[in-house]
C-alpha cells in the first residue's frame, strides 16, 4: 500500500521549501571583495612610510623623499579609486624600498666615527716589572683603558661577538697582574683588550637532503 500526498498539499510543500530555501540563501554573508584585503595592506605600508618619515633627519634627503611621500600618495589613492593588482604590487614594492633605504639609513653604523679623544696605547707600554713606580703607572693606564672598552662594547652593532667577554677578560687579567705583574701577561692583556672586534660566527645551515620515498607494502 503505498501513501502519497494530495497535489494541492505536496505544492504548498515544494513552495515552502523553496522559500526557506532562498531565505537562507540570503542569510549568507557576501563574499568579501578581495580588493578590500589588498587595499588594507596597501594602506599599512604606506602609514608605516608616513611614521618613518617622521622621525628621518638627513637634511639631504629628506626634501627628495618627501617628494617620493606625495607621489606615492597619490598612486594610493588611485588604487582606491581603480583598483588594479598589477599596478598596486608596483606601488606596494616603491613604498617598501623607500622604507628600507631609510631604516638602513638610521641605523648605527659599523664602524664608529673618529674621535679627537687622546687615549694611549697600553699596549704600547713597556713597564719593568722592578719598578714600581712605572708599573703603577702602567695598572693605571690599564683601568683606563678598560673603562672605555667598557663604554665601546655598548655601542657596537649585534654582528660583533659579545663585546662584554672581552671587556671580562682584562678586568680578569688585571686581578692576575695586581697579584704577580710579568711582562708576558701585560702584553697578552693589553693585546686582547685592544684587538678589533670581530664578526660572529654563524655556522652555515646543513644542506637540505629530501626524505627518502616511503615504500608501500
Amino acid at each position: 500500500m503505498s501513501c502519497s500526498f494530495p497535489l494541492p498539499r505536496l505544492g504548498l510543500a515544494l513552495l515552502l521549501g523553496v522559500c526557506l530555501w532562498q531565505s537562507s540563501r540570503a542569510a549568507e554573508p557576501a563574499a568579501e571583495d578581495p580588493s578590500i584585503a589588498e587595499l588594507k595592506v596597501l594602506d599599512a605600508d604606506f602609514e608605516r612610510f608616513t611614521k618613518m618619515l617622521q622621525v628621518y633627519d638627513d637634511p639631504h634627503y629628506l626634501p627628495r623623499i618627501r617628494v617620493y611621500h606625495s607621489a606615492l600618495k597619490l598612486r594610493v589613492e588611485a588604487q582606491h579609486k581603480n583598483f588594479d593588482q598589477p599596478k598596486l604590487d608596483d606601488v606596494r614594492y616603491d613604498i617598501n624600498q623607500q622604507v628600507q633605504r631609510m631604516s638602513r639609513a638610521m641605523q648605527p653604523l659599523l664602524t664608529p666615527l673618529p674621535t679627537s679623544e687622546n687615549k694611549l696605547d697600553v699596549s704600547k707600554l713597556n713597564p719593568s716589572p722592578t719598578n714600581p713606580a712605572e708599573v703603577k703607572a702602567a695598572m693605571a693606564a690599564l683601568d683606563a683603558a678598560i673603562v672605555r672598552g667598557e663604554l665601546k662594547a655598548k655601542t657596537l652593532p649585534t654582528i660583533h661577538e659579545d663585546p662584554m667577554a672581552k671587556v671580562a677578560r682584562a678586568r680578569q687579567g688585571r686581578a692576575e697582574l695586581a697579584k704577580q705583574f710579568t711582562s708576558e701577561k701585560w702584553v697578552a692583556v693589553t693585546k686582547d683588550l685592544e684587538a678589533l672586534p670581530r664578526v660572529a660566527w654563524v655556522p652555515k645551515p646543513p644542506a637540505y637532503v629530501p626524505p627518502a620515498a616511503s615504500k608501500n607494502p
